[in-house]
């Protein structure tokens, strides 16, 4: 900028000069020409430009290229479910082993055994007889021939369990003779009684009872 009002300056004074010149006539031929340098002085000075005031250059301003604005893709984050928080669980208190049965619910009690099933009768309590009962006169055991011959003799404790009804349930020898046929016989003779049945507060329960059975020779007179 300043440069083009320079130009344009000088060429705006030598113009000026140049009809200066002309203007003026041309001396006669032969005398010297003699310059004038006030005059020139003069025109210099008029033509000269004002003095430009100095302008301070300004900095070239970067300009920043404007970009294109690049499109904003909004991706939206997916919504989380908030995790729904639990009320915290009261802190359970543990009752002493002591109040453990108590504190249980009704619903968790064992059912009496009634509920389920009809209660099974207790099982009726053997008793022990001193003397046995007898439906009918018992029989004498046999005396066994062969113990005879040989003056074999001896006492068998025999051993009967009766039930509530009398009948015999078990019978064995407690006790031998020590002679086989002895013990053999006195077993054979108490299988064949009928016994009463045993009775408690008027009520008939098991019995058991034991009988000795001697054997013995006597001497013939």
């Amino acid at each position: 900028m300043q440069r083009a009002v320079l130009f344009l300056l000088l060429s705006f004074a030598l113009h000026l000069a140049v009809g200066v010149s002309l203007r003026e006539p041309s001396p006669p031929a032969g005398e010297p020409v003699v310059a004038m340098p006030g005059a020139l002085r003069l025109a210099t000075v008029q033509l000269q430009p004002p003095p430009a005031v100095p302008v301070a250059a300004s900095e070239p301003v970067a300009v920043a290229k404007a970009e294109p604005a690049k499109p904003k893709v909004l991706v939206e984050k997916p919504q989380v479910a908030k995790k729904l928080e639990r009320p915290a669980e009261p802190a359970r208190q543990v009752p002493a082993p002591t109040s453990l049965a108590s504190t249980r619910p009704a619903e968790s009690a064992p059912k009496p055994a009634a509920q389920a099933a009809p209660a099974r009768a207790a099982a009726p309590v053997e008793v022990v007889s001193r003397e046995p009962a007898f439906l009918d006169p018992p029989r004498q055991p046999s005396y066994p021939a062969q113990a005879r011959r040989r003056n074999q003799q001896g006492t068998v404790l025999v051993e009967v369990r009766l039930d509530e009804r009398g009948a015999q349930r078990e019978l064995k020898v407690v006790r031998s003779s020590g002679v086989e046929s002895l013990d053999r016989a006195a077993l054979e003779a108490v299988a064949g009684w009928r016994f009463r049945p045993e009775t408690l507060d008027g009520q008939a329960v098991p019995s058991r009872v034991q009988i000795p059975i001697r054997f013995a020779l006597t001497a013939s007179r």
